[in-house]
């Protein structure tokens, strides 16, 4: 914050006056990002800014430790003193009770507010009908490609596949000595489920039935086929890198820093991973939608979203925050200096977004995208453990990949319908 937007923040409190100093509020402020060194100045700079404009509220940052995370918010949600305002494991926060719906909160905002948000991405926030939540920032997955790699194999980089045949022929044109086309991902993190959901959507599929009570990994056609493509590019076709079952983000990241494989799948957040660990790389990559087998294939969205928790003793002036950091201003703010995608659907056009033409692109695939985490309790346990598990069996035995997803299905179900 500057010198000068500084005096005018404390002339904007002074001249409030005794009453409202008296009446002002304490609002906490508990997120894992918190701590993380990209978003530090933004996040500083909206409390400033926010307080200047609302001088009866005080916003305190929680600093926690991401692995510590939901284990304080938990603590203090149980002995009602959880923070107003947290980012956590929605759903089962909701479940649990910890949280406070906001309906009535949004239901008052102008259609010109609530219209920035696709109500695909507002049902990553829901709990059995009810908002818990607004999204406002997170990864959207698209394909990324070494510009080098695709143009010394002949292709072009301003033609990028669009169907999984064509997708196939560039992986066969990218595979050489040393080097692959892509990585299958199946280390044990939830990321393995991510990709494999967007492949899964990217040909028809779908890995649940609408009320998320049955899982359809094998029972759905269009789903399995797409599994066994997938997969099929390590076990059958041989342009994928060795080792899928330990490959998470970190090793992909690394293989596509090196050069070792040309192509990942990945949200924006990886290109600046990628440029630190190899900083000649910069300006050699390019984006494009993820090939598919079907029109206007969603993409997936991870989502970060405010809630509000039940404790809370401010909710109208959590929400008055919330509303801020929603803005616009800072949505841009994260894009550009915290590489997080901003989840409000109106910024396509955004000067700041459109001068970094990977950025803008990110941007545009990521107006049809799907959000995740899908909206139930089970669902950590389910993407991390159940899904990472067959992925890894069906890479080791692609043999029974039918009778592997099979009993995913059954599995999930059961957990599904506890």
């Amino acid at each position: 914050m500057s010198r000068n937007a500084l005096l005018a923040a404390v002339a904007v409190i002074a001249l409030a006056g005794p009453a409202a100093a008296q009446n002002r509020v304490t609002i906490q402020w508990q997120t894992p990002n918190l701590t993380e060194a990209q978003y530090e100045p933004i996040w500083k700079q909206t409390i400033a800014e926010f307080e200047a404009a609302n001088p009866d509220v005080k916003v305190e940052p929680i600093l926690v430790a991401r692995r510590d995370h939901w284990t304080k918010f938990v603590a203090s949600a149980q002995a009602r003193q959880a923070p107003c305002i947290v980012a956590v494991d929605l759903t089962t926060a909701a479940a649990e009770g910890y949280l406070r719906p906001m309906d009535d909160l949004w239901a008052k905002e102008p259609a010109s507010f609530r219209d920035a948000w696709a109500p695909e991405m507002l049902s990553a926030a829901k709990w059995e009908g009810k908002l818990y939540g607004l999204p406002n920032w997170g990864g959207t997955y698209a394909e990324v490609y070494n510009r080098e790699l695709v143009e010394k194999a002949g292709l072009d980089p301003k033609n990028p596949p669009k169907t999984w045949d064509e997708y196939l022929r560039w992986s066969k044109a990218l595979t050489g000595p040393d080097r692959w086309a892509t990585s299958i991902l199946g280390g044990k993190t939830d990321t393995t489920t991510r990709v494999l959901l967007t492949w899964i959507w990217g040909n028809g599929g779908e890995a649940f039935n609408a009320d998320m009570t049955e899982a359809t990994f094998a029972k759905n056609p269009k789903s399995l086929e797409a599994i066994k493509f997938y997969l099929g590019l390590f076990t059958k076709e041989g342009v994928a890198s060795p080792a899928p079952t330990t490959t998470n983000y970190l090793e992909q990241t690394v293989l596509f820093a090196q050069g070792k494989i040309a192509t990942m799948r990945n949200a924006y957040w990886s290109i600046a991973k990628v440029i630190g660990d190899n900083p000649a790389i910069e300006g050699k990559m390019f984006v494009a939608p993820m090939p598919s087998n079907i029109p206007n294939a969603p993409t997936l969205a991870s989502v970060s979203a405010h809630s509000i928790s039940q404790s809370c003793r401010y909710p109208e002036q959590a929400w008055r925050f919330i509303k801020f950091d929603m803005d616009k201003k800072w949505a841009i703010e994260r894009a550009v200096k915290a590489n997080w995608m901003p989840l409000r659907r109106d910024l396509v056009n955004e000067p700041e977004l459109k001068a970094d033409p990977m950025l803008a692109e990110f941007v545009r695939i990521g107006a049809n995208a799907r959000s995740y985490p899908l909206p139930h309790p089970a669902w950590a346990d389910i993407a991390v453990n159940d899904i990472v598990d067959a992925v890894q069996k069906a890479l080791l035995e692609p043999a029974r990949t039918d009778e592997i997803f099979r009993d995913l299905d059954a599995r999930v179900t059961r957990k599904l319908r506890q």
